[in-house]
């Protein structure tokens, strides 16, 4: 490291008149010294003179805002000692170094003769004739010396060497230094071109068609400077003009090279194709923080799935199959990854069978939750906790990445969305880099690959060959992943491993906390409208109510409400009442915690075991929903990594399907929590209720316009309004009560 900080004794600078002064980028002259510093005078003769102490001029030296190139000035004569032609000695090519060796080495052994008073030596080519043979054996040995080891086999004295070569050589390094040892040989010989003007121009203008888009073969340009030579020599031949000679293949073959190799690329291959070639890398991405840029993509991936048959599928309509790719078809699948810049850690993926908005939405949840859940669902030995809220997130322009529901939910989250333009896999080269080891480590080991072309794939029969059912592919996916990618020494990140960068910079920086469950269901959750009645609002079967929706009903007409679901944890709702947001619980507390595929497997069960139109007990549903996520935990997880899409017209199926006569009486044993409510019921009175003054207000807790979920669950009572021990109560009022 360079060190910057300068020594509490400053040096006292000098400078001659011939010195080049470069100050802040301007050039300069050096004029006099005086008490108060340097002056500096502008090199053109405007402006005013610049003074600068000893300690303002080593500051500036310090940061490079000031350069002195000595004797920048000076005569002809006497500058190429310094500067030939402009140009650095220690520039010069390794050849041209070895020659000026050469002859210095023989220089300094004539001087070593002419110093030597034993020997009569004169600067006389009659003198220096007997004495050739040793100045070339001391040159050797003086070659041998001080040859330096990267220019290699040093370049040995002629053998016919001169006496008058050696006076040569001595006196140009007298006169001109080791500059005057080096030659111009590589200057020699003729460049003019063989062809004349004529010939150049016919030739260059059948050459530039070499740029089209059609990418014409070199062969196929030679033929047509061959015609247009012909061409042209009957044209001649008519006027009586002399011939023009038609120049050879391999003229034209060196013309074509000489084109811009920048022009050939972008009117052959188009611009992307110029931009990835010749596109300039500057410092590359800046990141510290994990999860600082996140970015993600789709990838088809390069291996055929089988259908699965059994365990969670079995629940699955044939619609749902179809959808997934499980109506007994072997399909490829959408991989939609997000990978944590800084570390190269996965913290995202998303299995599809097309990408769509919700995949995409679907990944951007999952960087911000714990994935340990999904790697042990997998049988992972190493935790998938790599999660936070990201600060940048980078995709491309595909419709859905670019659509309004994605900007609007990464908006509400305080994420910023770049979008790369089409064509410009390197803007996210990150992710880019994911795919090909994806396609190179990991799909050969996979029976059913498909690989990226026809000629790869050559014999190969994928379809046949194809062995995994989604399940397994999910489980291949997160394994590789979690075990083999997150621990493998990665080159971008110096040989450390994504894990240990992740563990070490979490350490360092930490983690922005993800959103609450509350904030995930309002923001991921799925647009629906809905109808409030007095048992609240439903949805596959699943009643939410509260107080404050209780009192909605009682004083708007339009019962109409927006709502947001959120599928996987249908323990909640939020429901616009009056332009705002309140998060509504679900009547059961056990629904907390259960996904809309967990509940709709359980309510399966239970109209298999039930007839039809019985009601079913809560500890039934409690127990079918238990035993769902006992027998089949591991592949309900797995599957949560395939994406489930939960249009309205699905979840009428579904209500249709299995909830049309399905009533669950909302008895359910006593909780342990139930000492902790108050015992008295709390009367709400409808639209046209005469008689709800009479209720104490004791009773009922002040129902304000509270913040989004500010509001506790209530507890409905065991019995719906029209039982027949509650006759009398099913005028018009009905009660809720905390028990």
């Amino acid at each position: 490291m360079i060190a910057t900080k300068p020594s509490p004794v400053q040096p006292k600078f000098s400078f001659s008149e011939y010195d080049g002064i470069i100050i802040g980028g301007q050039p300069h002259r050096y004029f006099q010294t005086r008490e108060e510093g340097h002056i500096f005078v502008a090199a053109k003769g405007a402006g005013v003179p610049q003074v600068m102490t000893n300690a303002e001029i080593s500051r500036y030296l310090s940061v490079g805002s000031f350069a002195c190139t000595p004797n920048e000035h000076q005569p002809e004569h006497l500058r190429q000692r310094t500067l030939p032609d402009g140009d650095l000695l220690s520039l010069r090519p390794t050849k041209a170094q070895k020659k000026a060796g050469m002859r210095l080495a023989v220089v300094n052994a004539f001087r070593e003769l002419l110093n030597d008073e034993t020997i009569k030596v004169t600067r006389n080519a009659t003198s220096i004739k007997p004495v050739l043979g040793a100045i070339k054996l001391r040159a050797g040995e003086i070659l041998l010396e001080g040859t330096p080891e990267e220019w290699g086999d040093m370049l040995p004295v002629p053998g016919k060497l001169g006496a008058k070569t050696v006076l040569e050589w001595e006196r140009n390094e007298r006169r001109f230094g080791l500059t005057g040892l080096y030659d111009r040989k590589s200057d020699r010989g003729n460049r003019d071109r063989r062809l004349t003007a004529d010939e150049l121009m016919i030739m260059g203008q059948v050459v530039s068609r070499y740029l089209n888009d059609q990418r014409p073969s070199q062969a196929i340009i030679f033929e047509e400077v061959q015609t247009a030579f012909v061409e042209e020599n009957e044209r001649r031949r008519t006027v009586g003009k002399p011939e023009i000679v038609c120049p050879s293949r391999e003229t034209v073959r060196q013309a074509i090279r000489k084109l811009n190799p920048f022009d050939m690329t972008l009117t052959r291959h188009g611009r992307q194709a110029a931009n990835r070639q010749f596109a300039p890398v500057g410092r590359g991405l800046q990141v510290e923080r994990p999860m600082q840029r996140v970015e993600f993509d789709e990838w088809e991936a390069d291996a055929v799935t089988l259908t699965a048959e059994g365990g969670l599928f079995h629940y699955l309509t044939e619609e749902e199959k179809k959808k997934l790719g499980l109506d007994k078809k072997k399909a490829r699948w959408w991989i939609t990854v997000a990978i944590c810049c800084a570390t190269r850690c996965i913290v995202g993926m998303v299995i599809s069978r097309t990408p769509n908005s919700q995949s995409a939405l679907r990944v951007i949840e999952m960087m911000m939750r714990d994935k340990g859940v999904w790697g042990d669902a997998c049988g992972g030995l190493t935790p998938w906790n790599q999660f936070g809220w990201p600060s940048v997130i980078v995709t491309d322009c595909a419709s859905y990445n670019i659509s309004s529901l994605i900007q609007a939910r990464t908006s509400d989250l305080g994420i910023t969305v770049e979008y790369c333009p089409a064509g410009d896999p390197h803007l996210k080269g990150r992710i880019e880099r994911v795919f090909g080891t994806f396609a190179t480590q990991l799909m050969p080991r996979l029976s059913g690959r498909t690989f990226s072309n026809s000629v790869e794939r050559g014999d190969y029969d994928s379809v046949k060959r194809a062995a995994l059912n989604p399940e397994e592919f999910c489980t291949v996916l997160v394994r590789y992943i979690v075990d083999v990618y997150h621990r493998t020494p990665h080159s971008g990140l110096n040989g450390e491993t994504p894990l240990d960068c992740w563990n070490r910079l979490v350490e360092k920086f930490g983690v922005q906390p993800p959103p609450d469950l509350g904030r995930r269901r309002l923001i991921f959750g799925h647009e629906r409208q809905r109808t409030v009645t007095k048992q609240g609002i439903t949805i596959l079967g699943v009643r939410y109510h509260s107080e404050v929706l209780a009192h909605f009903m009682t004083k708007s007409a339009d019962r109409k409400v927006a709502i947001r679901w959120y599928p996987e944890d249908i323990g909640g709702i939020w429901v616009e009442l009056s332009g705002r947001w309140y998060e509504v619980p679900a009547v059961f507390d056990r629904y907390q915690g259960v996904s809309a595929q967990e509940w709709v497997n359980a309510a399966a069960e239970i109209r298999a075991q039930n007839a039809q139109g019985a009601e079913v007990n809560f500890a039934v549903v409690r127990q079918a929903i238990d035993y769902i996520k006992e027998t089949n935990s591991a592949a309900m997880t797995r599957v949560g990594l395939i994406m489930e899409d939960w249009p309205d017209r699905r979840v009428d199926y579904e209500e249709d399907r299995l909830f049309i006569g399905f009533k669950t009486s909302e008895m359910e044993p006593k909780s342990p929590y139930d000492e902790d409510r108050g015992s008295w019921g709390t009367s709400l009175p409808t639209a046209v209720s005469a008689t709800s003054e009479t209720l104490d207000s004791n009773n009922r807790d002040d129902v304000g316009e509270t913040s989004s979920g500010d509001h506790r669950a209530f507890q409905f009572s065991d019995h719906e309004p029209g039982d027949a021990d509650h006759a009398a109560d099913d005028g018009d009022e009905w009660v809720l009560e905390d028990e």
